[in-house]
């Protein structure tokens, strides 16, 4: 973990914990996450011989990502507990955005969803995500509530989403 990462976080979790949520999630909601950066850079990779740094393919990994970013629209089909959502989802959600980095497991699939398909092609993979990122940044109806963080606006997503990514994106390296 970058240092700034830990001490970011090691300055907001004990924020949540005593009760300064509020002081987080001001932070939080005070920084910026620029989807359309994020759409460019995912661009760039097109044509790209990639390989994944985890038990995911390179494929696997973008599909994941796009089927959260369609939870988002369409709805996830399980969620964990509504007592879940409200404590340790949104506060998690909060530390994240304040330390502008996101840490979870990068070879677990999204509740209820099928598993990605490992014998799919890599451009067509990266084609879903893109195309899903799009379609999100179009998005004007109402949001489908996150299966971990509960009931979320555009803009928080949006960070969930950019973060999400991110943190795939940290094991993805040229082949």
């Amino acid at each position: 973990m970058k240092r700034r990462t830990l001490l970011k976080t090691a300055v907001a979790v004990p924020l949540v914990l005593a009760g300064g949520a509020a002081g987080v999630s001001a932070v939080a909601r005070s920084k910026e996450y620029d989807l359309s950066g994020l759409l460019q850079e995912l661009q760039a990779l097109n044509g790209q011989r990639l390989r994944s740094g985890t038990a995911w393919s390179v494929s696997e990994v973008f599909q994941h990502c796009a089927q959260s970013i369609r939870g988002s629209m369409d709805g996830y089909p399980q969620h964990y507990s509504s007592v879940f959502k409200h404590t340790a989802g949104s506060a998690a959600l909060a530390v994240f955005r304040a330390a502008g980095s996101m840490r979870h497991n990068l070879t677990e699939g999204l509740p209820g969803m099928v598993a990605a398909d490992p014998a799919l092609e890599q451009e067509l993979a990266l084609q879903r995500l893109l195309v899903a990122l799009q379609d999100f940044m179009a998005y004007s109806a109402e949001l489908a509530p996150h299966f971990a963080y509960g009931e979320l606006d555009k803009t928080a997503y949006a960070a969930a989403h950019e973060l999400h990514i991110r943190n795939h994106l940290q094991q993805i390296f040229p082949a």
